[in-house]
């Protein structure tokens, strides 16, 4: 195993909608284990769940809403939310927020049922 050091302008964008965009900045090419990533929402909302990795919101900026079945929590700068694997959740706002997933993530894993 070797110490990885990622430089800020080293992130891959990818962009999934007008709304939402993820900067990853660790991979699953990087980590099998674990991944990490900067994500920028304005005004999104979106129903989704990753069917393989936990997953960890860590907010920067803004406010972030994660809602499921009849509970609401509601982060702000310095919260985080913790969303187990499995778990479909909607989640909206306008937010910048750290985005951690164990095992690390993986496209084919995560079901976006509403955009």
């Amino acid at each position: 195993m070797t110490i990885k050091f990622i430089k800020k302008n080293q992130g891959i964008t990818r962009k999934i909608s007008k709304t939402y965009q993820v900067t990853s900045f660790l991979t699953k090419d990087s980590s099998e284990n674990v991944s990490l990533a900067v994500s920028k929402a304005t005004n999104h909302s979106e129903t989704t769940k990753n069917i393989r990795s936990d997953r960890v919101y860590y907010v920067l900026e803004g406010k972030l809403i994660v809602k499921k079945n009849d509970k609401e929590f509601v982060a702000e700068p310095g919260d985080t939310i913790f969303i187990p694997k499995n778990t479909e959740y909607h989640f909206e706002g306008t937010f910048k927020a750290i985005l951690i997933n164990s095992p690390a993530f993986r496209p084919e894993d995560e079901q976006i049922s509403k955009l």
